[in-house]
């Protein structure tokens, strides 16, 4: 806990460049180095964080920063909190109180997608955008400009992160691996009982974080 802030609330942790960990908290950003937190200078709430290429952007309270050589710069939605970023070569998609939006790195334009709920995570399917929103929906591109929204019965989706090949959703009932199934989307269970909230995978171990029950691992390959 040294350099960081006592009672800090942690939103993510995420890699960062030179096998460091970001964590994103309510008290900005910090870099583990050294066994020791080094404080980024981000003034603001933060959720997510990535890099691409050599440029580090965060998802804040107060909109989408990226750090620049004279500091941090704010580059879009300043007027609502982005939950979480997600990047391609030609696109940074964010997941807003309202929707998603799209920035086009290349012609520095915006699109957004209204969806009347708040998205929290985001992730990509079959070359489509996924969203998760905060009421546990499914948010899913229809590769045609929309979003079809769903839910499966009875199951509250936390999250949703990619491990390889695979993407799993955290869920109120369990770990569960996305799959199609006679071309419809479906969720097949990996470890049902306890609410999992974020999953990793190390040496051929699932490490799942749950909700009240600490981390449990399970074998996967």
């Amino acid at each position: 806990m040294e350099g960081i802030p006592q009672k800090v609330h942690v939103n993510r942790l995420e890699p960062a460049s030179g096998n460091a960990i970001v964590a994103c908290t309510n008290h900005g950003l910090f870099r583990l180095s050294d066994d020791r937190w080094s404080d980024l200078r981000l003034p603001f709430v933060c959720y997510a964080y990535k890099e691409i290429g050599d440029i580090g952007f965060a998802a804040t309270d107060r909109g989408l920063w990226c750090l620049t050589e004279k500091g941090w710069r704010n580059i879009g939605s300043t007027e609502n909190p982005v939950y979480d970023l997600f990047a391609t070569p030609h696109f940074i998609f964010l997941a807003l109180p309202w929707g998603i939006a799209m920035y086009d790195r290349l012609t520095c334009a915006w699109e957004q997608f209204a969806l009347k709920t708040a998205i929290v995570r985001l992730a990509a399917m079959d070359g489509a955008l996924l969203g998760i929103a905060e009421s546990g929906e499914i948010a899913l591109g229809d590769l045609k400009g929309g979003f079809d929204r769903f839910r499966m019965p009875g199951i509250f989706a936390f999250n949703a992160v990619r491990l390889g090949q695979s993407l799993f959703f955290c869920t109120d009932r369990g770990l569960y691996r996305a799959a199609k199934l006679r071309g419809q989307f479906s969720l097949l269970s990996v470890s049902l009982g306890c609410p999992v909230t974020d999953v990793d995978l190390l040496k051929g171990q699932l490490h799942m974080a749950t909700l009240n029950e600490g981390i449990q691992t399970i074998p996967w390959s």
